[in-house]
């Protein structure tokens, strides 16, 4: 009975294995169905995510490459670049990283004909350093502004000023889109003011007028720190010259408002001129290397390079080119091309207001602001375009921690009644101010003249230079000797039997006493020194004061 019962039992164990292996085979199917379509879902997702990827590079590559051929060949015709090519010269390469690209007009008529809102925005690196960018894309609408395209510009402008970068402007841009700017819209302009106001003294700001920039544009080229302008295609100005028509009735070309020509010798509103766009994208660079990157740094110093005078033949060549008669004129440019490393000066504004030379070079690889007379130009004398050019300058240098180096050989401010039109006095104490003002290290040395309120511009003892010397031929007086002369012994000399030889007495007796050695046997000079020995002399006097310069923000830069 036992063995009948086991049995009955066993069976009854192999049936319930059967049926619980059945089971698993099974639930085993069902799984292995559930796995396969949960991996033709995910595959399904896969292919459409890929599809996304796929779309959104078409979307970026139809915006970079909208520019058709014949609008492109148009560009060529006229000496130009694309506002990518542009960027791609200005940046290092493969730097670019582009933002906004997406963009286009908000209005439903223009927005298949307005890739990337005309506008090119972004940041990219300059020798490394980041910089943020916007250049105008000419060929969308023919320049002209839309309110998207503003919001990116906006954009770089914020991101500038908060991560402390330079903001650079490559402009031609026209007018705002009247599609999308009309009526009480006006009510909300003018944002890039008080953005470039922001940014003044806090990061570099530079401006390269490249096509026709009217209005705007050429505001933002003026708060700039530098303005570069291409000759033949650049132009800047308030109005073009289809609104001075509707305005005055006259007939002008845009050439006549605002081209090179006017901008570099008459209004000194482009610092610096270029023969193509690649020279002017160029100058850009260059300008940028002698900055730094925001207020709360000191300059790049750069490799120092050997200058002429450190060798006896071009300290000779100096001393060859100063004359010893006080009227005969020589090439400030070519002394100061002895002076600085490598011979290489990097010049602001040269045409406009020749007789003073504004430039930047380096000693020993440190960023110097040159501000240098000019006796091949009018005699070297001082009027309102040298007061105008030199007080932009100093306060550019001195915004950005750029040490200051005059060279004074200056007879006196230009007088008479066609100057004062010209507000000669307020542009004459605005540029002392200035001077004054100035706290980075201020190195002076008088060449030759020292006259008058041109002597205190050019950095004399009353702006406390931290060094100030004088060349063994260098003079100083209230006012040139014939007028002082003039003014003082007229009677004296006329009553004279000889007027000429009383006349040659006296002058003789002046210069004696105006003399550079007398200046400093009184103690209002530090020395006299051998021309030779200038860049020497800067070379300690930049050492001495090296702890005085304290990056961090100091002032605005006026336009």
């Amino acid at each position: 009975m036992i063995f009948d019962v086991n049995k009955r039992s066993y069976r009854r164990d192999i049936d319930a294995y059967m049926v619980l292996h059945i089971i698993v085979i099974y639930f085993n199917i069902w799984i292995s169905g559930k796995a396969l379509a949960f991996r033709d879902h995910c595959t399904a997702g896969t292919l459409m995510d890929q599809r996304k990827i796929d779309e959104l590079h078409a979307r970026r590559e139809a915006v970079r490459t909208a520019t058709p051929a014949s609008a492109i060949d148009k560009l060529r015709e006229q000496g130009k670049l694309t506002a990518r090519e542009r960027i791609a010269l200005l940046l290092d390469d493969g730097s670019f990283v582009e933002m906004g690209v997406h963009a286009h007009s908000a209005h439903p008529s223009l927005r298949e004909r307005t890739p990337a809102d005309g506008i090119v925005t972004g940041h990219g690196t300059i020798d490394g350093r980041i910089v943020y960018v916007a250049a105008d894309d000419a060929s969308v609408l023919g320049g002209t502004r839309g309110r998207v395209g503003e919001i990116k510009i906006a954009r770089m402008r914020e991101a500038a000023l908060r991560h402390r970068k330079p903001f650079i402007a490559l402009m031609e841009a026209g007018a705002a889109r009247v599609q999308e700017s009309f009526g009480a819209m006006a009510a909300n302009m003018g944002a890039r003011f008080a953005d470039h106001f922001r940014l003044s003294g806090q990061v570099p700001q530079l401006a390269a007028i490249l096509g026709p920039a009217f209005g705007g544009p050429s505001f933002t080229a003026a708060q700039s720190d530098f303005t570069a302008l291409a000759r033949g295609t650049g132009v800047m100005g308030m109005s073009g010259p289809l609104v001075v028509k509707v305005g005055t009735g006259e007939s002008v070309t845009a050439e006549a408002i605002g081209g090179a020509d006017v901008s570099e010798t008459v209004t000194g509103q482009a610092d610096y001129v270029g023969e193509t766009e690649v020279d002017t994208l160029r100058s850009l660079r260059t300008f940028l290397s002698f900055l730094p990157s925001h207020s709360g740094e000191l300059p790049p110093v750069a490799n120092a390079q050997p200058a002429a005078l450190d060798t006896a033949e071009g300290r000779e060549k100096l001393r060859a080119l100063i004359p010893d008669v006080g009227r005969q004129a020589y090439d400030m440019k070519r002394v100061l091309g002895l002076i600085v490393d490598a011979g290489d000066l990097f010049h602001y504004r040269p045409r406009y207001g020749p007789n003073l030379i504004t430039a930047f070079g380096r000693i020993d690889g440190q960023p110097v602001g040159f501000v240098a007379s000019n006796p091949m130009a009018r005699g070297g004398v001082m009027d309102e375009k040298t007061a105008q050019k030199a007080r932009k300058f100093v306060d550019l240098c001195d915004a950005f921690h750029i040490p200051l180096v005059f060279i004074c050989d200056a007879p006196g401010f230009l007088v008479g009644p066609e100057i004062e039109k010209h507000r000669m006095v307020s542009l004459a104490a605005r540029l002392l101010n200035t001077v004054c003002a100035a706290s980075v290290p201020k190195i002076t040395i008088v060449a030759r003249k020292a006259i008058g309120l041109a002597y205190l511009a050019m950095c004399g003892r009353a702006m406390r230079p931290d060094y100030l010397a004088a060349w063994p031929g260098a003079h100083f007086d209230v006012m040139g000797p014939e007028a002082g002369v003039e003014l003082v012994y007229g009677r004296d000399i006329a009553a004279a039997p000889d007027p000429a030889a009383r006349k040659a007495e006296i002058m003789a007796r002046l210069d004696e006493q105006s003399s550079a050695y007398e200046a400093a046997a009184q103690g209002w000079i530090d020395d006299v020194i051998d021309p030779a020995e200038t860049r020497d002399a800067i070379r300690r006097a930049l050492a001495a004061s090296s702890d005085s310069r304290q990056p961090g923000f100091k002032h605005r830069i006026d336009p």
